[in-house]
């Protein structure tokens, strides 16, 4: 890509405030993220990201789930099959989501290079075809896609899409 020449995009799409848990599981047979999922399940709370990582020795499997639903989160955590396994919790993380419009494989590097040079934290991410997602700290949404129109072009009058509704689940 030429100096100052800017990637064009589909769109930006931001996710309402979220919490970040990441379980670090003892080897990629153990089962216990797909126990911890089925509880999260039956307490219908909705999880907008979910991605596995197979990559290192310790598996993980990173989720989010609603601000709102930490100390519910908090509860399934502290039964007893959990207490000995890795999580980490982010409290506050939001989901950046871009679209690449046939850029996909410039974009990727493009984005994650800029986050690096800029400082900006990728708590997670995950891709499709069709998008980039990636968690970083929400308050800090605003300025990041500020930013990224260095490198960006947006279609004409967009502004960053914020979900002006909230999907729950009701038990029948």
């Amino acid at each position: 890509m030429e100096e100052g020449q800017k990637v064009r995009i589909g769109g930006i799409k931001f996710s309402e405030e979220l919490v970040q848990v990441t379980v670090a599981r003892k080897s990629s047979e153990d089962s216990s993220i797909y126990q911890l999922l089925h509880l999260i399940a039956e307490r219908n709370i909705n999880i907008p990201f979910l991605c596995h990582s197979v990559i290192t020795k310790t598996p993980e499997s990173i989720f989010c789930v609603d601000r709102s639903d930490l100390g519910r989160i908090q509860q399934i955590l502290n039964f007893s099959s959990f207490q000995n396994k890795h999580i980490s919790i982010i409290p506050s993380v939001g989901t950046l989501t871009l679209f690449p419009h046939r850029n996909c494989f410039k974009l990727l590097g493009l984005v994650i290079s800029f986050f690096g040079r800029y400082g900006y934290p990728i708590h997670s991410l995950s891709t499709s075809i069709s998008a980039i997602a990636l968690n970083t700290d929400y308050f800090m949404l605003n300025i990041i896609a500020e930013n990224l129109q260095q490198i960006l072009d947006l279609p004409e009058n967009h502004a960053p899409f914020r979900q002006d509704f909230l999907v729950t689940q009701i038990q029948h």
